[in-house]
This record gives C-alpha cells, sequence and structure tokens, in this order.
C-alpha cells in the first residue's frame, strides 16, 4: 500500500511544479491534464539529463527533477 502512497506524492509534486512552471493553480492543471489541454512528454536535453517537457497552448517548460526551466520568467510576457 505504501507503493501508491508514494506514486500519489509523487504525482503531486509532478503536478504542483507544472503548475509552478505555466504560472497555475494545482486543480486548474489537474483538469487541463485530464482533457488534454496539457501535454506532458519525456525527454532528454543535449547534455542527456532526463525531463519532462510540458506545453500548455503557446507556453511550454522543461520540468527537471529539482529545477524548472521556463519559456519565459515566472510572471514574465511575450515581448
Amino acid at each position: 500500500m505504501s507503493d501508491n502512497r508514494e506514486m500519489y506524492d509523487e504525482i503531486n509534486a509532478l503536478v504542483g511544479s507544472i503548475a509552478k512552471a505555466l504560472e497555475m493553480e494545482d486543480k486548474q492543471v489537474a483538469q487541463d491534464l485530464e482533457s488534454g489541454a496539457i501535454t506532458i512528454a519525456m525527454d532528454e536535453d543535449e547534455n542527456g539529463h532526463r525531463f519532462i517537457a510540458v506545453t500548455r497552448g503557446d507556453r511550454t517548460a522543461r520540468v527537471y527533477q529539482g529545477a524548472i526551466q521556463y519559456d519565459r520568467p515566472p510572471g514574465g510576457s511575450e515581448g
């Protein structure tokens, strides 16, 4: 049973990271993931580091373990 709890904790952490990356509320992220408005994919950068690529509309982010690489700074807008 603890394996299931750990999995949910990891999913919650991922949703939280996506919410931070896209400047959204966790609940909205969960709804958008379910509807397909947010897509995620596993990928690897040019240095061999694995990350989760997150896309919602024109926003993208790379979620690494312990770090987020934004397409633009949080709170920023397209110039």
